[in-house]
């Protein structure tokens, strides 16, 4: 048996629910406990036992605070698990917005995953970690963390022990996306293994740029027709994104000064959490603050906190946008504006992030021309646009130089955290740059490092 295995639990040939268990000195370490999410028997694969024992376990590690990351970790506590937690802080601070929303949100699909207990029970075993610290566990075992620039907090973890250097990628950033810093590209150790992740292994975005400039001319047109704009966003860095460019693009006269309606409590909670941690702020956006230019406020901008002043949107006058939640149209106050919105020709919905398989966003995407919504048939008249460039996800060309740039030529590569023909798209790409050793893990499989 080798001095360091990793088994795949989560996220192995698919998008979301990433859990890798290592094992290396006698110890046992899990990164990542995230949600299954887009299939439709999720609800019941996120209640099903953990493969492994939690109460075994020697630490955790949060790559960062999306839902498909650390989306089932308060079940960890309730399942026995009493060790070490390590996350960002800012990692910290979301996922524990993200842990109440999802305790609230599954009590309405039965009994919830976890309860408050649990949640602070979680909290409290949280050892917050900055980038470049490095944290000793016992048997000799090291990890430290590495800026991912994926959103806020985000990062690549090195787990080290045994002589043996793991890099787990977390998910990696799109460069020159807004507020956060770049992925980390200086690597000063060499690694036997790197699992890397795949979510567009096989393909590439837009730029950003192009994107930016299709994205305000879609909201002009809309301003042009007086029609309401409906944005389904995830709470965690979509939305802080879409602020910061409508911020810009108000400031500077490229759009009119409309109303953003920003309508998703748990954003605003995040928005917070952004705002506070400004260590893990670009040198663009240090620059902006310094000439008194807060990246997401600016004039027009509302934050809508109650259920009454979500209501009130039904009876406002266009044009107006309306950012709210959930990203995939699978909950959240979305779900009202679409029933009253989506039936009018005026109205143009913009998604402007990744829609799982089964979600009701996915169905808009694909076209249907009606849908349900709270029980009631809607004829989908609504212009829908699909902006692929403001991914937080890198694609395939950024995958690859992410990983050429990695030092000491890794003995493999190992594709996570992609559905299959991503996965294997990213794994073609790698050989085809010289890189030996890729392959896209399977589900429940130990690889020994």
């Amino acid at each position: 048996m080798s001095d360091m295995t990793i088994t795949f639990y989560g996220a192995a040939l698919r998008v979301t629910g990433s859990c890798s268990l290592i094992k290396c000195a006698g110890k046992q370490i899990l990164v990542d406990c995230g949600l299954i999410q887009g299939d439709k028997n999720s609800a019941e694969l996120n209640r099903e036992p953990f493969p492994f024992n939690p109460a075994e376990l020697d630490a955790v590690v949060l790559t960062h605070g999306h839902l498909d990351h650390v989306g089932r970790a308060p079940r960890l506590i309730a399942d026995g698990f009493k060790g070490p937690i390590f996350t960002h802080s800012a990692s910290a601070e979301l996922a524990d917005i993200v842990w109440r929303d999802s305790a609230r949100l599954s009590a309405h699909d039965g009994e919830p995953l976890y309860n408050g207990a649990n949640i602070d029970q979680t909290i409290n075993l949280i050892q917050p970690m900055r980038y470049g610290e490095t944290a000793e566990l016992d048997g000799g075992i090291s990890l430290r963390f590495f800026d991912a620039g994926h959103i806020l907090g985000s990062a690549h973890v090195e787990i080290f022990g045994q002589g043996k250097r793991l890099l787990m990628s977390g998910d990696i950033g799109q460069p020159n996306s807004p507020i956060i810093r770049d992925p980390t590209n200086e690597w000063e150790d060499s690694y036997d293994a790197v699992v890397i992740e795949s979510t567009y292994g096989n393909r590439l975005h837009k730029s950003r740029s192009d994107t930016l400039e299709e994205f305000k001319q879609i909201v002009k047109r809309a301003v042009k027709h007086k029609g309401m704009v409906l944005i389904p966003a995830f709470a965690i860095g979509r939305t802080q994104e879409l602020l910061f460019h409508f911020n810009h693009m108000i400031d500077s006269g490229e759009l009119p000064r409309i109303p953003v309606l920003l309508d998703s409590p748990m954003a605003q909670r995040v928005t917070s959490v952004y705002r506070s941690h400004r260590e893990c702020y670009d040198e663009k956006t240090w620059a902006a603050i310094d000439k008194d230019d807060p990246p997401m406020r600016f004039p027009g901008l509302r934050e809508l906190v109650s259920s009454t002043e979500s209501k009130t949107v039904k009876s406002m006058s266009p044009p107006a946008v309306v950012i709210a939640g959930s990203g995939m149209c699978s909950g959240g106050r979305i779900l009202h504006h679409l029933k009253d919105f989506l039936d009018k020709e005026s109205t143009t919905v913009i998604f402007v992030g990744w829609q799982g398989y089964g979600t009701l966003g996915r169905r808009l995407v694909d076209g249907v021309d009606k849908v349900k919504i709270h029980r009631q048939q809607v004829k989908v008249k609504a212009r829908i646009e699909t902006l692929g460039g403001f991914s937080a996800h890198a694609d395939r060309d950024v995958l690859v130089t992410w990983a050429r740039q990695i030092s000491g030529k890794p003995r493999f590569f190992l594709a996570n955290h992609g559905e299959e023909d991503a996965a294997k798209g990213l794994v073609k790409a790698l050989k085809d740059e010289g890189l030996k050793g890729c392959r896209a893990v399977e589900p429940d499989q130990t690889y020994e490092i």
